[in-house]
């Protein structure tokens, strides 16, 4: 008994001391974080970094307490009939806990998450939504704002640009082709839109259409964090690496105002 109590005091110490670490270094997993959904993963993480840490502790605590605390002596060869003992009672406990744990971890984060996600795409929770059409090619990003008759954004350098609204929701329509030829669904690869900042991602397919919701909720730029970015997240090619486009997260007012002289541009 006396093992099983030093064992459950230095598990409540080393817990203790884990919780702590991750209150002090989980307020933020990400490394920079611009968005609702950015904030919701990072509450995830955070949640199942506190419910993990005990466990963690434990399995840590065991793997180093065991061999050390039953250790034989020197010269001893004689091998206990204890050792091979089954404890049922370690058994029934170690199991319905980690049931109920994979039970929770089912319901929240992850089914909650979903239901989430399914509750953005409602076509009831459209109201005032932003619709960015992207396109996907080998190596490039194409953006496009079709409520306001913009099509192939570009800065004064002739290079792609994303501006969005800061507090207004963003529905991405994400399709992988190359626009500058005749659409056949094999004419690309997968893409992935990923914006760091953003803390969410999206593969990017040939042949389908797909979407991905966002609410940018910080002012912020490529120059300000270079998480503000659209980048591609799946090996395509030769020029993945170099697949990336700079973010601006904006005010309303300048949002427009962006909006007008595209308008001219396009023109």
């Amino acid at each position: 008994m006396s093992d099983v109590v030093l064992f459950g005091i230095l598990w409540v110490i080393l817990t203790i001391l884990g919780e702590i670490g991750v209150s002090l270094w989980g307020h933020n997993m990400y490394y920079y974080m611009a968005s609702t959904q950015a904030i919701e993963g990072n509450h995830a993480a955070i949640f199942l970094m506190i419910f993990l840490t005990p466990i963690f502790m434990f399995v840590v605590l065991m793997l180093f307490f065991v061999p050390f605390r039953f250790r034989a002596k020197d010269g001893d060869r004689k091998v206990k009939a204890a050792t091979f003992k089954t404890n049922r009672t370690f058994i029934s406990i170690w199991v319905t806990v980690s049931v109920c744990v994979n039970v929770l971890f089912f319901i929240h984060p992850t089914a909650s998450a979903a239901e989430m996600m399914f509750q953005e795409a409602n076509p009831a929770n459209q109201q005032n939504t932003l619709i960015v059409d992207v396109v996907a090619r080998q190596w490039q990003w194409y953006f496009s704002y079709p409520q306001y008759g913009v099509t192939n954004t570009v800065n004064a350098n002739g290079f792609n640009d994303l501006y969005l609204p800061v507090g207004r929701k963003v529905e991405f329509v994400l399709r992988s082709y190359d626009p500058n030829h005749t659409y056949d669904p094999n004419l690309d690869v997968v893409h992935d839109l990923w914006i760091p900042a953003f803390g969410i991602k999206e593969d990017v397919i040939p042949g389908e259409t797909r979407f991905m919701y966002v609410t940018p909720n910080v002012i912020t730029s490529f120059e300000k964090n270079p998480m503000v970015r659209v980048q591609c997240a799946e090996v395509c090619g030769p020029g993945h690496p170099y697949m990336w486009a700079p973010v601006h997260v904006v005010s309303s007012s300048n949002f427009a105002t962006w909006i007008a002289q595209q308008k001219k541009q396009n023109g």
